[in-house]
């Protein structure tokens, strides 16, 4: 088996500082607390989103980490790239707390103080389903049926062929 080894990933950290400034508001304010890293060597996954524990917080001082294979990451496109970074992001959730501002004279989320790791979880996956299962009982629960609704409105749809190809160029 090769050696495996981990490298800072500062592409990855400025296609993030994007996303989260337009998509990830729970996090515009804890930038600093999120780490990048490739991982070089052989790895069966493109990305992985991670809380950190008390002893890796300690030693990188981040509170959560991003993992990309580089060999899977210099195969995508650029759009490619930035829906993987989008796809780990969405991984975070962060704690919040309704409050009722009375300037804007509405409810809205103060999220919890970011330093404090119980206030972040690893979120998962909204939908986890085999296409089998689908081909033989169609959408049989509402989160399928959310889901292939945005499927269906997507901007870009990739095809088989173009999973195929992507599988083919990573391995």
């Amino acid at each position: 088996m090769s050696d495996v080894y981990f490298e800072e990933a500062p592409e990855v950290q400025e296609i993030s500082g994007r996303l989260i400034d337009q998509h990830h508001p729970h996090m515009q304010d804890a930038k600093e607390v999120i780490g990048y890293r490739f991982r070089c060597g052989q790895s069966d996954w493109a990305g992985k989103a991670k809380k950190l524990t008390a002893f890796e917080r300690f030693e990188t001082g981040f509170m959560l980490m991003v993992f990309i294979n580089k060999e899977a990451w210099t195969a995508l496109s650029e759009a490619q790239q930035v829906a993987l970074v989008d796809h780990e992001l969405c991984h975070f959730s962060r704690k919040s707390e309704r409050i009722y501002d009375k300037e804007k004279e509405e409810w809205v989320d103060k999220w919890l103080p970011k330093e404090d790791p119980s206030n972040w979880v690893i979120r998962e996956h909204d939908v986890e389903e085999f296409s089998d299962i689908i081909k033989r009982h169609g959408l049989w629960e509402t989160g399928i049926e959310k889901f292939a609704s945005v499927v269906r409105n997507a901007e870009h749809q990739m095809d088989l062929d173009d999973i195929e190809r992507n599988l083919r160029v990573i391995k």
